[in-house]
């Protein structure tokens, strides 16, 4: 490392106030042969990250925070995504630096962007947290084979600290080392993901004559508060004709900035490589040229929109999903649902299991809303590196738990733990594993954090959610478990609704794919039923065609039923109770198809 990049000065991200955020491209505390030496250091600055640097710092950690970017806040800043997905009934489930953070912003459903960021930039300075932006390539330190901080590769600087925070949204550094990963929905099979979003920065929006809009409209057409409007806008945005097939427009969420623009989080793209910066540029190239078609349209069938325009767009896409860590403990979607709090939670979950949509073909799963659940500490480790922390969207949940344990605010909550218990690991000198896994310690973090105003749930029995006393509510779990039943923001799947045998072929044939990992049943099985019904979609599902499908599928599957009649059905397994003399309900196929799923390997 030169002297000259020792000596580089500190330059000020200026706040509305004193307290400044550091920018360096060197370390500002003593070195030796280009090492700095810190007790946490922080790689990435969402705002996960923000929470973990900030907690650790004010525990007494020496820490530091190094980012890619030139700005802090990811996401909320990078990505404009200023509306925020978060539980406040029946109370705030996010408290301690999140709401801190959260009352510097306004506390308001929706949030100006520049506020946010200098609101991120104070938190850091007052805490005492050094930042270093505009990191270059960024690569694990290893002493002796122990995780023991980051290279700063293309500056020549290594910083030495006992514990290592990966907050970067796709868990990148973490991912350089042997900590494990899938990407998507890779667990159940299936290569999908939740699609990408270009978040468009709209001028010229009149906000009033959009709320007299909505208000004549009435509340069927759109939700609208001081600074946010969401919804179906009278089917307005699903009526869009996208110029690609790789796009398409949602229900829109607007949320108003202080200048009077309002950033629109509604544009869904498709066919990204999310680990691919060159393919994410391509994205954003493409949902510029797509926005300007989407205001040109808003601005004829909107209120308040006739005189729009684009004025931008986020310098960086909203990502949904990517790697997902195989933690030491993971959320998955039976804890979720289950309303599940153990004795060492830090964190309390309650948002919807709610998924964008993964192709442009589908308008996204709702497959159940909890009252609450824990997170916990071992969500954030894997055992495969000790002083390890991944923090954010990319830390230990299941695909479908993901889909409510991805929103910020929980993962700020998360973050705050997970700084606690880093700085905790350094005041003890022990490893990440112990902190996370030893039941006084974790009791400390928590009792760190109830000091700190983080709200902890309480571990008591909560009833699960949707029909529970149903006789194929177990069914239904075990499918929901896999993305393949929905309960709606309700919690009802509608177990005694009618079906059609089609629908149960295609149920049959995500069977196949999510719990036997085959893609080469499906599509026999569609053929058979439509054989079965002459074509005819709509027919309904009858035991005669259920057992014949059922049967088909077991002998591609597992193992062939003796025939396809109900009893030899019953004898194999695969189906329970007297043979339906009518129409089978959907809780009569999800109970055959969890019979099937239950023979998997």
């Amino acid at each position: 490392m030169t002297a000259a990049l020792r000596t580089l000065a500190m330059l000020t991200l200026l706040l509305s106030g004193p307290a400044p955020a550091q920018r360096v491209l060197g370390p500002s505390f003593p070195t030796d042969g280009g090492i700095a030496y810190f007790d946490v250091v922080v790689y990435g600055s969402e705002p996960e990250g923000i929470t973990a640097a900030v907690a650790a710092a004010e525990e007494g950690a020496r820490t530091l925070m190094v980012t890619a970017d030139a700005r802090l806040g990811g996401l909320f800043v990078l990505g404009e995504l200023n509306m925020l997905d978060m539980r406040t009934q029946p109370f705030n489930y996010q408290r301690g630096l999140f709401q801190r953070w959260w009352r510097m912003v306004g506390a308001m459903d929706a949030f100006d962007v520049p506020v946010a960021e200098r609101a991120f930039q104070r938190m850091l300075a007052d805490a005492g947290v050094e930042v270093w932006t505009e990191s270059g390539r960024v690569a694990p330190r290893y002493v002796d084979g122990v995780l023991r901080g980051i290279e700063l590769t293309d500056l020549g600087v290594e910083v030495n600290a006992l514990q290592v925070v990966d907050a970067s949204a796709d868990a990148d550094l973490a991912a350089q080392t042997a900590a494990p990963f899938d990407i998507g929905w890779e667990r159940f099979g299936v290569s999908q993901r939740q699609a990408d979003t270009l978040v468009l920065n709209v001028a010229g929006v009149d906000w009033q004559a959009l709320r007299r809009g909505v208000s004549a409209r009435g509340r069927g057409y759109a939700n609208m508060r001081e600074t946010v409007a969401w919804g179906s806008f009278g089917g307005v945005p699903t009526a869009y004709v996208p110029t690609r097939p790789d796009a398409r427009l949602r229900g829109l969420n607007l949320g108003l900035q202080n200048d009077g623009s309002v950033l629109v989080n509604a544009l869904l793209l498709y066919g990204l490589d999310p680990l691919d910066p060159e393919s994410l540029a391509e994205g954003r190239a493409r949902g510029l040229v797509e926005g300007e078609a989407i205001v040109a349209y808003l601005r004829e069938h909107l209120p308040g929109f006739e005189t729009a325009r684009l004025a931008g767009a986020a310098s960086e896409l909203y990502v949904r999903e990517s790697r997902h860590l195989l933690a030491d403990c993971v959320l998955s979607a039976d804890a979720v649902l289950d309303n599940l709090v153990t004795a060492d939670a830090v964190a309390a979950g309650g948002y919807p299991l709610d998924a964008q949509s993964f192709t442009a073909h589908d308008a996204g799963f709702v497959w159940g809303a909890p009252e609450m659940y824990g997170g916990r500490l071992c969500m954030l480790t894997t055992a495969a590196v000790d002083n390890l922390w991944v923090v954010g969207r990319s830390a230990g949940y299941d695909p479908v738990a993901f889909a409510s344990a991805r929103v910020v605010p929980f993962g700020m909550a998360m973050g705050e733990a997970a700084g606690v218990a880093a700085a905790t690991a350094v005041r003890l000198a022990v490893p990440t594993s112990t902190v996370a896994h030893d039941q006084g310690l974790v009791m400390g973090v928590r009792q760190a954090l109830a000091g700190r105003g983080a709200y902890l749930p309480e571990a008591r029995a909560r009833r699960a959610v949707g029909p529970v006393d149903h006789q194929a509510y177990g069914a239904f779990r075990t499918l929901l478990a896999r993305g393949l039943a929905v309960g709606g923001y309700d919690n009802d799947p509608k177990l005694d609704a009618q079906v059609s045998a089609l629908s149960f072929a295609y149920l049959l044939s995500n069977v196949s794919t999510r719990f036997y990992f085959r893609t080469d049943v499906g599509g026999e099985l569609v053929e058979l039923t439509l054989e079965l019904v002459a074509d005819d979609a709509g027919a309904p599902l009858t035991s005669e065609i259920a057992g014949e499908v059922l049967a088909r599928a077991a002998c591609l599957l597992t193992t062939c039923p003796p025939s396809s009649a109900w009893e030899d059905l019953r004898i194999a397994g695969l189906a329970t109770g007297p043979e339906p003399q009518a129409g089978l309900t959907r809780g009569d196929s999800y109970r055959l198809a969890a019979a099937l799923a239950g023979e998997a390997p």
